[in-house]
């Protein structure tokens, strides 16, 4: 039954795909050819692929056979796409393969576009260029876990037309796109079954992808043979640029009835969590337990290490609220004192880093004052020369505030 559901598809969207490309910028220099995938490096050291051209029926199977040839980790690599679009249908099967290889999404090239040979790369060392991710790319681009699009690339899309497949002309502009024996042109009725059944496909897709499928109606601003560039607010308001993050602060309540505040901070990858609570066994003091998940993205890093380092001491960074007389953030740090670690690092059953110290009066000053709070190794973690982040907070003082007075 998927084979032949599959193939339906390919079918209905047939007559779309040759004149998708038609609508776009000519000047681009992939035009009318078929994508290519190929591994670059980003930022220095980091693996990257690089898709390059226009979605043809076979790019599905072309990127399938990249990433199995490939043999490299997926999980949290960057595929970037330049592309003036193509067949629809492969499109959105692109997405479907990036998201189940939980690939991330950008809008980049490899190399300067000739027409923009004075731009500089979008981030320092980054090695990327701007590019365009236009029609079919726009869906393809949403399979992405985390979704980028870097000032200076562009994002859009148009209306999809429906055209009569002229074999020899589709041929001799698009020779990699399977026709049909003899032209065909639906007639009105069977066009708009076509289109009904296509858009919604597409729309369940976008669905799928955790998009909000409103932002299909901004093709219907721009004609076939035009494009509209959504801007960076629109793409947030729609989660086209989207990267999982969540970071919360909540009094909750344990089995035993015993009241804290639980701070979580979480990605696509690992979650990290922070439980302020009252001890009571002699006078009052509020204790600060906290978890580090060894969980990302490319494997989970050795927690043994990290609780080495925890145990030759931690220190507390913070930010206030004021600047420097430069005008720089006010980062102050302080060395946690032996007797303010109630229980030294340890490993969890679950292999993650727990620690627990206690909120002294100096940190309770610290934190009223703080607008965020960290907690790192004192040692540097390797050549960084930097200590291991355990956990950075951003703080929610009014309900420290409510804690410390439940503690008193």
């Amino acid at each position: 039954m998927a084979g032949r559901i599959g193939g339906y598809l390919a079918g209905l969207f047939a007559p779309l795909a040759a004149c998708l490309l038609a609508a776009l910028p000519a000047h681009a220099d992939n035009a009318g050819r078929p994508m290519t995938f190929e591994w670059g490096v980003v930022y220095g050291d980091q693996p990257a692929i690089f898709a390059d051209g226009d979605f043809t029926p076979d790019t599905p199977a072309a990127l399938k056979s990249f990433l199995a040839r490939s043999g490299q980790p997926t999980r949290d690599r960057m595929i970037f796409f330049n592309s003036l679009g193509g067949d629809l249908s492969a499109g959105m099967e692109v997405g479907k393969i990036v998201r189940r290889a939980e690939l991330n999404t950008g809008v980049a090239r490899a190399s300067r576009d000739p027409s923009q040979a004075n731009l500089i790369d979008l981030d320092f060392n980054s090695r990327v260029y701007p590019g365009h991710c236009i029609s079919a790319c726009s869906l393809a681009f949403l399979g992405g876990v985390k979704r980028d699009v870097k000032p200076g690339s562009i994002y859009a899309v148009h209306q999809v037309s429906m055209n009569c497949v002229d074999k020899r002309k589709a041929l001799s502009e698009f020779p990699w796109v399977p026709m049909p024996n003899v032209n065909y042109c639906p007639d009105l009725n069977e066009a708009l079954t076509m289109m009904q059944v296509a858009n919604g496909v597409v729309v369940e897709y976008v669905r799928s992808m955790g998009v909000d499928p409103i932002f299909l109606t901004e093709m219907s601003r721009a004609g076939p043979e035009t494009i509209n560039t959504l801007p960076d607010d629109k793409m947030r308001e729609y989660k086209i640029i989207y990267e999982f993050r969540t970071e919360s602060w909540e009094f909750q309540t344990d089995s035993q009835g015993q009241f804290f505040l639980q701070y979580l901070h979480g990605d696509q990858w690992r979650r990290d969590k922070v439980e302020i609570y009252c001890n009571r066994t002699s006078a009052p003091r509020l204790y600060l337990w906290l978890v580090h998940d060894v969980s990302r993205a490319n494997g989970p890093i050795d927690g043994q290490r990290i609780v080495d380092l925890a145990q030759k001491g931690v220190t507390a960074v913070w930010q206030t609220d004021a600047t420097t007389p430069d005008g720089f953030a006010d980062v102050r740090n302080v060395a946690l004192q032996p007797y303010e670690i109630i229980e030294p690092a340890k490993l969890t059953e679950r292999g993650h880093v727990a620690l627990t110290i206690d909120l002294t009066p100096r940190f309770l000053d610290v934190l009223s004052a703080a607008t965020r709070f960290q907690i790192v190794t004192t040692e540097p973690d390797g050549n960084s020369g930097q200590g291991f982040s355990l956990i950075t907070m951003n703080l929610d003082r009014d309900k420290l505030s409510g804690i410390v007075r439940s503690c008193r």
